[in-house]
């Protein structure tokens, strides 16, 4: 296993010259500003982060994006914390989650041999009988499920609302994201553009586009500066839009605040999501999406290996191979799952710099216990299908880079739909909801040209048909089943192959009652990983087109969020009433009734409470209720007339 530190440019987000300790498991460890839990731990050679929910396996950095649980970590009062998105601090301490004695060494990974005996929906049909079980049962199921430990003595954060408004918002500050919200600018638009990174740029400040590997930053630098000259584009950057509602109403939540987004047009340009592959151990601790190890390279300057195999189906996974190259990562071997791969520029490069490709090949098992060690790779002899064992290749990294699906949920709980598209072998966008534009990735352009065409198109209000330039991006079937199992499809509930296929064989054939069934897509990572996986599958057991399967609702939040952004002091404007300085005159102590301002007594000492009551009782009152006053207008011109009175 490697770790380590590359030598500058690498590194874009950490500072060298602030060094930070801080604590996982009981041992301090070294990082820099910038760092993630993740990418510090993995520059000291720790890549166990933490164990699965159900079988207790070994987990660690999956997607360097927090689109994963296997990252998720326990801080002192507050668990479930994507160790590859928060930063470290000084004296953080930091804790693995989902093991029993030590994380290293697990009391409870047992569980993992008995796991035939723990079928998808094994819960429905045991623990109830004979009556009452369940209350002996409960406790026991609840000690090993859930994921962090909540503590009730944690000191409470504060946590509040602010209100933003905006012509134009753009949600997403990649390549698209950026030329929507320069070119909305430019056309006379106030803009808010949303991205969840540190800084914008998205698959430009990690994915290689071009041989010599310059041309990414080179065009995120130029974007950067032109979005900071634009005086009408606010960026908010670590911010995510939780929600996309009717009439351009948005959720985003950065830090402790929520803001409450109103924007005359929304585009997202969320990009995709990479897909893993489906093998036997896919799961393993140094098993990564190839753009998780770029991440790790180009952000955090951290080593992800000494002897890398890249499984691909793409020019993205020749792009990685190069990356590691250069990053002094041996490449064993890259494994082309396509029979006849066209020569792109990366992959020509690659092969003209002497790595080892081996096309029509796939990995069907990573060996190892607590860390990738080895890769079984072999001819691909159908779908799905390996001729042979093939042949082992040591390695302690292996990258995946066989597809991607769109970052749709915004776009679905807007009211957009997808359809599944057979020539890309992913969703595709169908249709969208009026005063919504989609851009990039998410609406099916991948190419980074054609993707800021069509970012800036969309900035600029045009309308224009759904890309589908997606063809020889995504594989359409990396899925290799194991005869010995452990090929997951869903990592978050260690949803295998066989899960799947045996709740489809229950007669649970429909996505939903599939989804609800067996679990999968319903962790953390709400199937993100997991989706397109499982609607092949199902699909394919049931011989019926992808298309015909639909897909499951995708519902707010986005990412998980804390309950005190959504319980969190409001934006409350201070409310006086029109005699409001009479009463001041008349020496009126004010309270807050109802939001406004109102006398609580007039005068001083304890008696004035009791002189007033006995004034009005004896003599006359005056009661100031004009912000209870009720006027009824009629007439055609009415709402013209209340649209210009304010309070």
């Amino acid at each position: 296993m490697s770790g380590g530190r590359l030598a500058a440019p690498a590194g874009l987000l950490i500072d060298r010259d602030r060094p930070i300790r801080f604590r996982f498991e009981g041992r301090d460890y070294p990082g820099f500003a910038g760092d993630c839990i993740a990418s510090a731990l993995a520059a000291n050679g720790q890549w166990l982060l933490s164990r699965s929910f159900k079988y207790r396996r070994p987990r660690g950095v999956l997607s360097m994006a927090g689109h994963d649980a296997n990252a998720l970590v326990q801080l002192d009062g507050e668990p479930n914390v994507a160790a590859d998105r928060r930063p470290i601090a000084d004296g953080l301490r930091v804790r693995g989650q989902n093991y029993s004695g030590s994380l290293a060494r697990d009391r409870g990974a047992w569980i993992g041999r008995f796991g035939r005996f723990l079928p998808a929906g094994f819960y429905y049909h045991a623990f109830f009988r004979p009556r009452g079980a369940w209350r002996w049962w409960e406790p026991v199921i609840r000690r090993r499920a859930g994921l962090g430990t909540v503590d009730t003595e944690a000191r409470r954060g504060d946590y509040d609302k602010s209100y933003l408004f905006a012509d134009m918002a753009v949600i997403g500050g990649g390549p698209a994201g950026m030329a929507a919200a320069l070119a909305a600018a430019r056309g006379g638009a106030e803009v808010v553009l949303i991205d969840e990174n540190p800084i914008p740029g998205g698959a430009l400040t990690y994915a290689r586009f071009d041989p010599e590997g310059v041309r990414a930053d080179a065009l995120r630098r130029r974007l950067t500066a032109e979005i900071e000259a634009e005086v009408d584009v606010k960026v908010l950057t670590g911010a995510v839009c939780q929600g996309c509602f009717e009439d351009g109403w948005l959720a985003v939540t950065r830090g402790n605040r929520l803001f409450k987004l109103r924007a005359g047009r929304v585009v997202v340009a969320t990009g995709a999501i990479e897909q893993p592959m489906v093998f036997r151990n896919n799961d393993l601790p140094g098993v990564m999406l190839a753009s998780a190890a770029q991440r790790l390279m180009r952000l955090y300057a951290v080593k992800p290996g000494r002897r890398a195999v890249v499984a691909t189906a793409n020019e993205d996974g020749y792009g990685a191979a190069l990356d590691l190259r250069d990053a002094g990562v041996e490449i064993a071997a890259v494994a082309d799952l396509r029979p006849r791969p066209p020569d792109g520029p990366l992959r020509e490069a690659a092969r003209a710099a002497g790595l080892v490709v081996q096309d029509g090949h796939a990995v069907f098992e990573a060996v190892g216990r607590r860390h990738v060690r080895a890769a079984r790779i072999a001819p691909v002899a159908g779908r799905g299908e390996c001729a042979g064992r093939g042949a082992t290749i040591d390695c302690d990294l292996l990258c995946m880079a066989v597809g991607y699906a769109p970052q749709a949920g915004l776009l679905l709980q807007a009211g957009a739909a997808y359809e599944y598209d057979e020539a890309s072998a992913m969703p595709a966008l169908a249709r969208l909801p009026e005063g919504v534009a989609a851009a990039g990735a998410v609406g099916g352009v991948y190419a980074l040209d054609d993707a800021m065409a069509d970012g800036a198109r969309a900035g600029r209000g045009e309308a224009g048909a759904f890309g589908r330039s997606a063809a020889d991006v995504t594989h359409p079937w990396p899925i290799f089943p194991h005869p010995k199992g452990k090929e997951f499809v869903d990592f978050d509930e260690d949803i295998q192959i066989a899960d799947l296929l045996e709740t489809v064989a229950a007669g649970f054939d429909d996505v939903e009652l599939l989804k609800r069934y067996s679990t999968v897509g319903m962790g953390p990572s709400q199937g993100r990983h997991s989706n397109l996986a499982t609607i092949r599958l199902c699909a394919g057991a049931t011989g019926r087109a992808p298309a015909a399967l639909g897909a499951t609702t995708a519902r707010p939040p986005c990412r998980p969020e804390a309950f005190g952004v959504l319980a969190g002091r409001s934006f409350e404007p201070v409310r006086r009433t029109a005699m409001h300085d009479r009463h001041l005159e008349a020496g009126a102590e004010m309270t807050v009734a109802g939001q406004w301002l109102r006398p609580a007594w007039y005068g001083a000492g304890p008696d004035a409470v009791r002189e007033e009551a006995l004034a009005v009782r004896h003599a006359l009152g005056l009661i100031d209720v004009s912000t209870l006053g009720r006027i009824e207008l009629r007439g055609p011109d009415a709402a013209a007339f209340l649209e210009r009175v304010c309070t």
